[in-house]
């Protein structure tokens, strides 16, 4: 009897592959996307627990940031506020006033708009410093409170608010809260500042 072999012929071939390809290519973005999202909150979360427990030591060893001496724009009291740090979390670099080698600017709205440029960094004369784990991270001292700015991935892109860089501040009880809480004289409304509670009170998720 005769036997009729079956097989693909290689136009066949080269179209399947052509169309694994394009699937591929339309999916991956998507893939990576998630993965780096994964890995921004966990490091989100890392540097919350190193924060907050470094932040608890401080308060022990030398009360409420309140009796800290912290004076708005004060140079003397962001190198306090360094200094005080530096006993508590394992920095690796630390760049003083007008250097931006520690953090990567512009830093950018979560929209994409550009929200802090190096020059604007430079000329407010802050601290910044990176961690062993290679989070970059920046205090804004103001009265008995301060902000932290921090970028998960480092030098890495998209330096976007809500993405991979995050912030928020401390209080004169030194409890870490929002922009918009009314226990600190900050002031911002701004919803990229408050990204890091929307995933912390989420459940680690982001939902925005």
């Amino acid at each position: 009897m005769y036997k009729k072999n079956i097989a693909f012929t290689l136009a066949e071939v080269l179209i399947t592959l052509g169309v694994i390809g394009i699937v591929a290519a339309m999916t991956l973005p998507v893939i990576t996307e998630k993965l780096d999202e994964r890995q921004n909150i966990s490091m989100l979360k890392k540097f919350y627990s190193e924060f907050a427990n470094a932040t608890n030591l401080l308060r022990y060893n030398y009360g409420d940031p309140e009796s800290w001496g912290l004076v708005d724009n004060d140079a003397d009291s962001s190198a306090n506020l360094l200094d005080m740090y530096k006993k508590q979390l394992n920095m690796t670099k630390i760049c003083h006033d007008g250097d931006i080698s520690c953090f990567n600017f512009p830093v950018y709205k979560y929209d994409g708009t550009t929200k802090i440029t190096s020059s604007e960094y430079s000329s407010w004369a802050l601290k910044s410093f990176v961690l062993n784990n290679g989070v970059t991270v920046f205090f804004d001292v103001n009265d008995d409170c301060f902000s932290v700015f921090f970028d998960v991935n480092g030098k890495r892109k998209p330096n976007r608010l809500g993405v991979d860089v995050f912030a928020w501040a401390v209080n004169g009880k030194g409890k870490i809260v929002r922009y918009t809480d009314p226990s600190i004289t900050i002031g911002n409304d701004e919803p990229e500042y408050n990204y890091a509670f929307e995933i912390m009170e989420s459940g680690w998720e982001k939902r925005y």
